[in-house]
């Protein structure tokens, strides 16, 4: 879990790989229609996920552990569902710190996600329900790109199945 924003800031080998287009235009239709504003936790400037969000006509609020608003001490006033790529190094402590937010999220994560005994017993507690693309991403890499399958994990869409296969164009 993380102890402070150092532990926050410290950087895994995967941690800034930033979305391309594609990986949010397939999600568009798995975003509940009473959705308007959508908070974007670890948005960089030139983000994908924001760009395709307010070109679809939602109202996006932004921060960053580098603006002063780390997703762990931080939350907007007003915001009705988290999207999101997190720093996957991180991802058990943003996938609970989202469950305890008790708000509809999307998180791109590395399907391994579901392995683990910690991950086992949060999604068991809480749920979860993951968007599963056709094709791997070309992710914008700041060192290296990925050679591994990522996906949607998703609370709070109530979607008709746990394990959905998506396409993506």
């Amino acid at each position: 879990m993380i102890q402070n924003k150092i532990d926050y800031i410290k950087r895994g080998a995967f941690d800034e790989l930033y979305t391309p287009r594609e990986a949010v235009e397939c999600i568009l239709p798995f975003i509940p229609k009473n959705v308007k504003t959508i908070w974007e936790c670890t948005a960089i400037e030139n983000s994908e996920i924001v760009a395709v969000l307010k070109e679809n006509g939602f109202s996006v609020v932004t921060s960053h552990i580098k603006d002063g608003k780390c997703f762990f001490d931080f939350e907007p006033d007003h915001y009705d569902m988290i999207i999101t790529n997190p720093p996957y190094s991180l991802k058990d402590g943003f996938l609970k710190r989202a469950f305890e937010l008790n708000k509809p999220f999307m998180m791109l994560l590395p399907i391994t996600t579901l392995e683990g005994k910690k991950r086992s017993e949060l999604f068991r507690k809480y749920s979860i329900q993951v968007l599963i693309p056709d094709k791997r991403f070309n992710f914008i890499a700041a060192k290296k790109g990925s050679w591994f399958q990522t996906s949607w994990f998703t609370s709070g869409l109530q979607l008709e199945r746990d394990l959905n296969y998506i396409t993506c164009l």
